[in-house]
């Protein structure tokens, strides 16, 4: 629209291309206009309008109207005043035009300029534009200042070409050289450029060069590249990481493995050709089963599972076949599935060549399970084989135990040394696998003593064939360090289930059964009965009693006098044990010694004897006046041991005992176990001033030679020479005679034992005996009677009679 106005600002001319929506001419003054402009434009607009008015000057305005729907449309105004020929202001003419699509796109394109000067001046990647040919920088983003230390400015109308690496720069020639020859597509081209401080950077870039798109004039090119040193360090380790994985896979003891879906493998590192000697060939292409030394392996069996479970396994343990070798390798294996968009495409992992570890194992185990020096199994062994032989045994079906003991093995390491003794256990358990099923057990439970374990279908008749078989294959000689050796054993034997139903009884019944085999004379065998076992039960009682006995004071001594048979008056008093014991009653010394001395608690339990028959000993003395001599009896445990001088002499400083009337016995058996170290006790002993008798002479190694080595004062003539009741009368009365007539030609008395009546006191009389003991004068006698026994013998009273046997 064109418009002029008068003085008064009312239009006086208005042509416009919608004429309808203006009024008349000579109607509208320029004021009205102001009316129909949006009152924010108006509020901008008005002084500034009036302003122009009143200096009569030119002016150009953009605001927007409001339509009558409502609707905003931008417009712009421009006017300038008229003048006569005089330079009288007339008034202004102008023109209206609207400028709506024009603001609209300004508007955006200003947005989309803003939008990109944002994304350029805060985007960490260097954006350029660098002239065609010579790469002269022609724009540069802020972020060269971060990446290269320039700033922007220092680089406009510098050469790329002059910063990047000589060795690169080719490649950015190159990829602008492909892009001028239409080749649209852009590459990523990575490169060095020199920082500012000197050193160079890499950058990843991707470059596109501009043309004309009339003239196809190169235009230059605009690149954006970002730093990827970071990227590269990372990718250059990882390159290391996979040459140094790619190296220890083929040094080291281990192998990097790959399987198909099927389990095939599909690579498998150097590392399993160089410690198995596989081929590839033998390898890929293969599953485990096809390689496997035995397809029933549980670790193979574990692995198919794994695998069809598609789980991570670990440490899996499985037995190859190495075909070209002929050898089987053991190897554990560690894997993982590997899924790709959810699709099961297989396994990887890793292998380790365990050979010579399970072969340690099982050397290992040979040692844990087995005697080394039999190549036995060991008691351990031994148990859990006859453990599994009972369980798969059916109740009807017998099972045989036998407790083998070699008798007088310790003779043999005493004569021969242990070093023979070895070669002999090591020879007799040859014998007794030989004479043995490959499924039987045998063990060593150590020393001299094996166990056997066989299925019986004959019960106890197949179990006597089987020892007499064994005991055979024992008899043979042997030849042991040039010595012919002839071995014998004791064996005990239990049945399954008739004497036992569980491992450890069906033992301990074979060991009692072994012990009974021994007690019979030994080179014998012996089955297991209910009897076997009360009585090892009441030694077992005797043994755990004979712990606490002495504290409880459940001995006692009682005393037999001895009598002499010139006077037939009592010459002293032996004393012997008695037991108390709080269950089972009075027991027996027979029955407790013997485990006394095997238990070690005789020594305790002689010192005891010997400090209490002192005391008491004194005790009579003082309570009849009459100096009496006790015998105290001494095991070879006591005579063996270091305290026996400072006992006997302890004894008698606490009893005020003479130490004349105190008489110690010792069994001749005892004496020759080692004579000269018995020769050198005697005579310390002897230094005490008691006195020394050789107890039960006759019963173990009753050689003249050593009478004569010992200072004995007594001996005591054992009571199985003078009770004998089927003797030939004749033939023991001479050798009585003999024995008599040699102990007084050597200058010792002889004191008989176990005499019971009158005919064997008148014969001992008639052998000048010199004392004796027995029932026939007076059995053992407790402490307190001991007085009155001799109140009544002593003095004016009669001497003891023969053919009397006197009871207290």
């Amino acid at each position: 629209m064109v418009w002029t106005s008068d003085l008064q600002g009312v239009c006086t001319c208005i042509h416009s291309d919608v004429p309808d929506k203006f009024p008349e001419q000579g109607m509208f003054a320029q004021t009205d206009w102001l009316e129909s402009i949006h009152p924010e434009d108006r509020v901008r607009l008005g002084p500034r309008f009036q302003e122009a008015r009143e200096k009569r000057v030119r002016y150009q305005f953009e605001y927007r109207v409001i339509k009558r729907d409502g609707s905003i449309r931008w417009l712009r105004s421009s006017a300038v005043p008229r003048f006569n020929e005089i330079g009288e202001f007339l008034g202004y003419a102008g023109a209206i035009t609207e400028s709506t699509e024009l603001r609209e796109t300004v508007l955006e394109l200003a947005k989309s300029e803003l939008a990109l000067r944002l994304v350029m001046e805060h985007s960490t990647d260097l954006i350029s534009h660098h002239a065609p040919d010579t790469g002269d920088y022609l724009y540069v983003s802020p972020s060269s200042q971060v990446l290269l230390g320039f700033k922007p400015d220092e680089l406009l109308g510098v050469s790329a070409y002059s910063l990047i690496h000589p060795d690169d720069a080719h490649l950015v020639r190159a990829e602008v050289a492909r892009q001028a020859s239409r080749d649209i597509d852009s590459k990523l081209v990575e490169f060095r450029i020199r920082h500012k401080a000197g050193h160079y950077v890499w950058l990843g870039a991707k470059i596109r060069v501009q043309r004309d798109p009339l003239t196809e004039e190169k235009l230059g090119s605009v690149v954006v590249a970002r730093d990827i040193g970071t990227e590269r360090r990372e990718r250059e380790a990882l390159i290391r990481s996979e040459e140094r994985f790619r190296s220890l896979a083929n040094l080291s003891s281990d192998w990097y493995w790959e399987t198909d879906a099927e389990g095939r493998f599909t690579y498998v590192s150097d590392g399993l050709y160089r410690l198995f000697g596989a081929s590839p060939g033998e390898v890929i292409g293969r599953t485990r089963i096809d390689r496997a030394a035995d397809t029933t392996q549980a670790g193979l069996l574990e692995y198919l599972k794994a695998l069809e479970e598609r789980r991570v396994f670990r440490d899996i343990r499985y037995s190859v076949y190495v075909q070209s070798k002929g050898t089987v390798r053991h190897s554990a294996i560690s894997g993982e599935p590997v899924f790709e968009d959810g699709q099961f495409k297989g396994y990887r992992g890793v292998g380790r060549d365990i050979t010579e570890q399970i072969l340690a194992e099982k050397r290992l185990e040979q040692l844990a399970t087995h005697d080394s020096l039999t190549g036995l199994a060991n008691r351990a062994h031994m148990q859990e084989r006859l453990q599994r032989m009972l369980e798969n045994s059916q109740l009807e079906s017998q099972v045989a135990v036998l407790f083998i003991d070699l008798d007088r093995f310790k003779e043999v390491n005493d004569t021969l040394g242990h070093s023979p003794g070895d070669i002999l256990l090591a020879e007799v358990a040859r014998r007794l696998r030989k004479n043995l099923r490959p499924d039987d057990l045998v063990a060593r439970l150590g020393g001299d003593e094996f166990v056997v374990a066989i299925p019986c279908p004959q019960g106890a008749e197949s179990a006597r064939m089987l020892v007499e078989k064994l005991s055979s294959a024992l008899s043979e000689p042997m030849v042991i360090a040039g010595h012919e050796v002839f071995v014998r054993a004791s064996v005990g034997i239990s049945m399954y289930p008739d004497d036992a139903k569980s491992k450890e009884a069906l033992l301990q019944a074979a060991d009692i059964a072994m012990y009974r085999a021994k007690e019979a004379g030994r080179n014998s065998y012996r089955f297991f009965n209910q009897a076997m076992s009360e009585q090892m039960k009441g030694r077992m009682t005797i043994e755990n009693s004979l712990h606490r006995a002495l504290e409880r004071k459940e001995f006692e001594l009682h005393y037999q006098p001895r009598v002499n048979l010139s006077t037939l008056q009592v010459a002293g008093f032996e004393a012997l044990i008695r037991w108390n014991h709080p269950q089972l009653g009075r027991i027996a010394p027979l029955e407790f010694i013997p485990i006394a001395e095997e238990r070690g608690f005789i020594a305790e339990i002689g010192k005891w004897v010997l400090d209490e028959a002192c005391c008491q000993a004194q005790r009579i003395i003082d309570a009849t006046g009459k100096p009496i001599r006790i015998s105290v009896n001494l095991s070879a445990r006591q005579l063996a041991g270091e305290q026996l001088l400072d006992d006997v002499r302890n004894a008698l400083d606490r009893s005020g005992l003479r130490a004349d009337l105190l008489e110690l016995e010792l069994t001749e058996t005892a004496l020759v176990n080692d004579i000269d170290a018995s020769t050198r006790i005697f005579q310390a002993l002897k230094g005490l001033g008691v006195s020394l008798a050789v107890d039960d002479f006759g019963t173990g190694y009753s050689g003249l030679a050593y009478l004569g080595q010992f200072p004995i004062d007594v001996l005591k003539l054992d009571r199985s020479f003078v009770n004998q009741k089927n003797r030939d009368k004749t033939g023991n009365k001479r050798v009585i005679e003999a024995f008599i007539e040699m102990a007084h030609r050597l200058g010792i008395p002889v004191v008989a034992e176990g005499v019971e009546t009158a005919d064997t006191l008148a014969f001992l009389i008639a052998c000048r005996c010199d004392e004796a003991q027995g029932y026939y004068f007076a059995p053992p006698l407790p402490a307190q009677e001991v007085a009155g026994f001799l109140e009544r013998f002593s003095g004016d009273a009669p001497a003891i009679e023969p053919n009397t046997c006197i009871t207290p």
